[in-house]
């Protein structure tokens, strides 16, 4: 099992909840994310604001537009089940566009959930996880 720790963004960008809307959709924007929490002035999180909830939502500030149902998982929840629990609750995953588990000895590489026993291409069992570019 791997642990979210090994995959997950420590530079977390949030909000404040007086954020403006206006802001909070050029950040987003520039930042080429597509949600990001929202935190109390104590800094605990008290809700979530995504691009769906600017574009749908009427309102001036974070706190007007978030969507105070937070689901969390500890760092050392594996990935795999925070991608079912993701999945199920329909938030947008990108961990498949980010990281690939990769062959050191070929260079062959695939997105999954779960390490592969061997490389598809020349049967090596020496894989690791790397954070790649979309598409690539």
């Amino acid at each position: 099992m791997i642990p979210v720790k090994e995959v997950m963004t420590r530079n977390v960008i949030t909000f404040r909840e007086d954020t403006p809307v206006e802001e909070i959709a050029s950040t987003l924007t520039s930042k080429r994310i597509t949600g990001a929490p929202v935190v109390a002035n104590e800094g605990h999180v008290v809700g979530i604001v995504s691009e769906t909830d600017v574009f749908s939502k009427k309102g001036k500030t974070a706190r007007d537009i978030m969507s105070p149902r937070v689901i969390s998982v500890t760092e050392e929840t594996g990935i795999d089940e925070a991608a079912r629990l993701l999945i199920g609750e329909r938030i947008r995953l990108d961990f498949f566009a980010k990281t690939r588990w990769t062959c050191s000895v070929c260079g062959w590489w695939e997105r999954n959930l779960e390490r592969p026993v061997r490389c598809f291409s020349c049967s090596s069992t020496d894989l690791r996880l790397e954070r790649a570019d979309p598409g690539h």
